[in-house]
């Protein structure tokens, strides 16, 4: 009996120190210190680069895809979101704006809304914000100004301000005839 009660108390003294061993081995291993992911987006590389470097975590660069709201180099997104704890020596995958897909604006003062809209996709770009307003000069569903203008270049999104028309019930009064 006492050689199974020695057998006994020499497992549990050799679980409690595998137990030991094992919290030992994963302190040493997560000695790396956590540090918050910083927000990129919009930002050019060197810049970005110089904030993840001063934290200890690296970038990856991952691609390129064309943005209009983002300038050529800036970033537009990253692969962890921003305020997200890593441990140092991680790395961010991002992926930097080759800045508006369309690089010549065309003109559009004048032609018909429906029509503008095939035009647009043929060319990669659609319309962002319509305003509608009401014109005696320009005839119903014509546009009467853009942005940005030709003369501005490059952006694949196109604000555009369309007539409605002469206003309909505001006619000029026609004279009566006195009897």
């Amino acid at each position: 009996m006492k050689a199974f009660i020695k057998i006994i108390l020499y497992t549990i003294v050799l679980f409690v120190l595998g137990i030991l061993a094992g919290q030992i081995t994963v302190k040493l291993l997560s000695f790396n210190r956590t540090v918050a992911v910083p927000d990129l987006r919009g930002k050019s590389m060197l810049e970005a680069n110089s904030v993840v470097r001063s934290k200890g975590i690296y970038l990856r660069l991952e691609g390129e895809d064309y943005d209009s709201y983002i300038r050529q180099g800036g970033i537009i997104r990253q692969d962890i979101i921003p305020g997200s704890a890593v441990k140092e020596g991680r790395e961010i995958g991002i992926v930097v704006s080759k800045g508006p897909r369309v690089q010549y604006v065309p003109d559009v003062v004048g032609q018909y809304l429906d029509k503008l809209e095939a035009l647009l996709r043929e060319k990669g770009m659609r319309i962002g914000k319509t305003l509608y307003v009401h014109s005696d000069k320009a005839p119903k569903n014509t546009i009467v100004a853009q942005r940005p203008e030709p003369s501005e270049g490059g952006s694949d999104i196109l604000s555009v301000v369309v007539s409605l028309g002469d206003y309909e019930g505001d006619h000029k009064a026609v004279p009566q005839r006195s009897e």
